[in-house]
């Protein structure tokens, strides 16, 4: 009598070298923020689900895995998928409240995640030439990932090009200073030790749209 199995499972294929390293930076953000400085080898390893000894053959140390985490944490790019899911045909008013609401949460978290990296460098004490060299890594994903934002918007905002008096890349360029000025401001405020509410993005998505005169009352 002839004898059927099921399939043979064996373990699976291990990730190619960039997923797995991806994979364990993505891992790792929440011990991390957890943590901050103190959080130890065994506990981003435990957090990637995998040996200490196999983390290590992935990042150089400690203090390059947590640079290199923060640095996906804080990557322009990885805000694209949000707002590409922003419903293109809600009212022009609406689009940029949402877009301003997603910066908004994403400055803030952005500056815990460098507040982190400046904690952990204090304590470690990385070599000048690994500071130079994430510095060069920082202005690069900055930028790539900024245009890729950049032009997220920009396709968001289409639909009414045709109602500004100004082109769509000053459009968002005013949007960008409006957010950051509103993150900084409230930054600035609970430094101090004052407690601020968060900006509101829409009374911002009408700064930007409709100024701060009243309608009728004439250019100045």
């Amino acid at each position: 009598m002839q004898m059927t199995t099921g399939p043979v499972r064996g373990r699976a294929a291990p990730l190619p070298p960039d997923q797995r390293r991806a994979a364990i930076l993505l891992a790792v953000r929440p011990v991390l923020l957890e943590r901050g400085a103190a959080v130890t080898s065994r506990e981003l390893a435990e957090a990637a689900g995998v040996a200490e000894g196999t983390l290590f053959r992935v990042f150089t140390d400690k203090v390059t895995l947590v640079r290199e985490a923060v640095l996906a944490a804080v990557d322009p790019a990885d805000s694209v998928p949000e707002l590409a899911a922003i419903d293109r045909s809600l009212p022009l008013r609406d689009r940029v409240a949402a877009v301003l609401a997603q910066g908004l949460a994403r400055v803030g978290e952005s500056m815990r995640w460098m507040g982190l990296l400046h904690e952990l460098e204090r304590v470690e004490r990385p070599p000048a030439e690994h500071r130079a060299a994430a510095v060069r890594m920082w202005g690069a994903r900055q930028q790539a990932g900024a245009e890729a934002v950049n032009a997220t918007i920009a396709w968001l905002l289409e639909p009414d090009a045709d109602r500004f008096r100004l082109p769509v890349d000053d459009v968002i360029e005013l949007l960008t200073t409006v957010l950051m000025g509103a993150t900084m401001r409230t930054v600035e405020a609970r430094r101090r030790g004052v407690d601020t509410p968060s900006p509101d993005p829409g009374r911002l998505a009408d700064l930007v749209l409709h100024g701060v005169l009243t309608e009728g009352s004439g250019r100045c």
